[in-house]
């Protein structure tokens, strides 16, 4: 065996750490981090930016992978349920770990590592669901959790001593002490030190209500990216059965739904008052644009005036066709809002 590893790796502390642990241990890590939509995506949109970031801040060289394709179809139908939420941690997690298994030939490694805490999380990081997670992902006996290995039998890595067990530690429970004190010894500065807030978006009950009424729409077939990317920002709209339109609610919302220039959407906003951009995407017929334009009114500066114009276009920069922005009440709004109550 080669004492090389790959490592999933998310930004949080607990992965951060796994790494270090290994490096420590003088083994080759590739430290690669999944990303979609819902998780990662700032590094999908930067990955530059993000290599540079946590090599500086902890020493950590990471390959960014696109996860999106996986993530649409565990959502779709996971085998193993979803959380509290829309979140199919199981099914996510087993197949995280199938394609780092299947990267091990071709990067010359030999077992893979991960950041998890024996009863960290309550769908997941259960002793049960953590041994049907290494059983199903097919990397039974080569997959290190060096956080919580003393808790767990002694893996291939440990018994052939490429890995010395008595380094590793038995970090168990919800709480962050442990890890703390590690990223103290390994010189991680407190600023950067990650939260523990965040993580997956399909965790919070507000967008995993939005995507879950896109994977319903779509049925018996499954929504792609730019449908899903919709549902992560925003206040969305059904114009029609197929159409959405999305509205941004702040001016960072603004700058992400104009950075969203991809086939089939098309971008509005009020010609001549601050207010916000969004985008429509669908069947781009005269009255959903009429009505695209009444709602963006509706939360902008101009609201409740007559005689506005919005511009549109495929490109917040060429924004060259115009429609009436006829004024809006709340209780037209609601007409076309998804209900996010349930």
């Amino acid at each position: 065996m080669k004492k090389k590893c790959i490592a999933l790796y998310s930004g949080g502390l607990d992965s951060i750490l796994a790494v270090k642990l290994m490096q420590e241990q003088s083994v080759d890590v590739v430290a690669v981090y999944f990303c979609t939509p819902f998780f990662g995506a700032d590094v999908l949109h930067d990955p530059e930016k993000h290599r540079e970031y946590h090599r500086r801040a902890y020493g950590v060289h990471i390959t960014p992978y696109d996860f999106t394709e996986d993530i649409i179809n565990a959502v779709s139908n996971p085998e193993h349920g979803f959380g509290k939420h829309l979140n199919p941690c199981i099914d996510c997690k087993i197949r995280m770990l199938k394609r780092a298994g299947r990267m091990l030939e071709e990067l010359d490694a030999s077992f893979v590592v991960t950041g998890e805490v024996l009863g960290q999380r309550p769908m997941s990081q259960r002793r049960d669901a953590m041994n049907l997670i290494e059983r199903k992902s097919g990397l039974k006996d080569i997959l290190v959790r060096p956080l919580c290995a003393k808790h767990l039998p002694p893996s291939l890595p440990e018994r052939s001593n490429l890995v010395d067990r008595e380094q590793l530690l038995d970090a168990a429970g919800r709480g962050r002490k442990t890890q703390i004190e590690l990223a103290r010894k390994y010189g991680i500065e407190p600023g950067d030190i990650p939260n523990p807030a965040g993580g997956c978006l399909l965790t919070d009950g507000q967008i995993s209500r939005k995507v879950r009424s896109t994977f319903e729409r779509f049925r018996p077939g499954k929504p792609g990216r730019a449908d899903i990317v919709l549902d992560t920002a925003g206040r969305k709209f059904m114009l029609d059965a197929n159409t959405v339109l999305v509205i941004s609610r702040s001016e960072d919302e603004n700058r992400f739904l104009s950075s969203l220039v991809w086939p089939g959407n098309v971008f509005l906003k009020i010609a001549d008052v601050p207010g916000p951009l969004s985008i429509v995407r669908g069947d781009i017929s005269e009255e959903n644009l009429r009505t695209a334009a009444a709602l963006c009114l509706r939360y902008g500066k101009g609201r409740g005036t007559e005689g506005r114009v919005a511009v549109y276009g495929p490109d917040p920069e060429a924004m060259t066709g115009t429609v009436d922005a006829p004024a809006a009440g709340e209780d037209y709004c609601r007409r076309f809002q998804i209900d996010l109550s349930t």
